[in-house]
């Protein structure tokens, strides 16, 4: 069954952890800690980030970067996310060849 239904997740804050070479994002959202882990789905490339969530209290969610800020290290960054309560908390490894000082200004450029 296609899902075509989608409303964008736009509860957002993130930190560039300068010291820790990596970017923290958190996604609020209500009761995701409640679904199977298998609703919760997390792509990662160099240069985009894809999240989506299935069926939370009846509405599917999805975020997408096309263009990150920055490059990051997609396989170390896709074992770095995490279901809490009520939020989806990520944290993005900044790739070792980017340039590390740069700080992270938003999440996507476009």
């Amino acid at each position: 069954k296609t899902i075509s239904d989608w409303t964008e997740i736009t509860d957002i804050s993130f930190a560039d952890e300068g010291e820790k070479n990596c970017v923290s994002v958190y996604m609020s959202l209500p009761g995701v800690h409640e679904i199977p882990s298998n609703k919760v789905c997390v792509w990662m490339t160099p240069t985009t980030l894809e999240v989506r969530v299935i069926d939370l209290k009846g509405a599917n969610w999805f975020y997408l970067a096309q263009e990150l800020w920055g490059q990051i290290d997609a396989e170390q960054s896709a074992k770095s996310w995490k279901v809490r309560k009520d939020k989806l908390s990520i944290k993005l490894q900044k790739r070792a060849s980017a340039r590390s000082w740069d700080r992270w200004e938003k999440i996507r450029r476009i």
